[in-house]
């Protein structure tokens, strides 16, 4: 186990829910300018679980990195209320798929007392929301915001620098956030660059 002081754990659960909020005001400004469409699917099982994810880390100790995910959790129920109106409308049978395994999943995070296994659960169940995203996006890699993604990249970093106590419990959640928002970001610039490839021998 790792401990750091906690002001400085503090000064970093501050600046990362910052940036957690500021990162959000673009994306909202692009969804209302109908440049980016977020996926209903993705934003209602992110917006269920980094909840479930912030009140798991509270209860497991996590400290001002729990900040950061209440922050992440508030900008995700905003964005699924917006997606709601301005959102991606093509839902095929893998985005219902992937909604119903999240949402089933959700149960057994409720049987469970143990703190790890519940934040690994819920972190488990986000990605599993992310699968609509990922097919809309590789469908259609300038319907998402890379702009957006990046930053998520920074306040997940910030959430783990704000970590009183570094334990599977509490480091899980934003770990794999980071590799899931650096996998959205490299499938972006990819598909962005294949299509213009592609386009540009037309």
């Amino acid at each position: 186990m790792v401990s750091i002081d906690h002001d400085t754990a503090s000064i970093f659960g501050v600046v990362g829910s910052a940036v957690s909020i500021l990162a959000a005001i673009p994306y909202g400004l692009a969804i209302l300018r109908r440049t980016v469409r977020p996926h209903l699917f993705t934003w209602l099982i992110w917006s269920i679980v980094t909840t479930i994810a912030a009140a798991g880390q509270f209860v497991a100790g996590a400290g001002p990195s729990a900040w950061c995910t209440a922050a992440i959790a508030l900008t995700c129920i905003l964005i699924f209320v917006a997606s709601i109106f301005r959102g991606e409308r093509s839902w095929t049978r893998a985005d219902w798929m992937f909604l119903g395994a999240a949402l089933l999943a959700i149960p057994l995070w409720m049987l469970t007392d143990d703190p790890t296994l519940s934040v690994c659960l819920v972190t488990l169940i986000e990605l599993a929301g992310l699968g609509p995203t990922i097919r809309k996006t590789a469908r259609d890699p300038w319907s998402e915001s890379l702009a957006y993604f990046v930053l998520c990249v920074v306040k997940y970093a910030l959430a783990i620098l704000a970590l009183r106590q570094w334990t599977m419990a509490v480091a899980f959640y934003p770990v794999v956030n980071i590799a899931a928002s650096l996998g959205i970001c490299m499938l972006m610039v990819v598909q962005r660059y294949r299509i213009r490839s592609g386009s540009a021998f037309d």
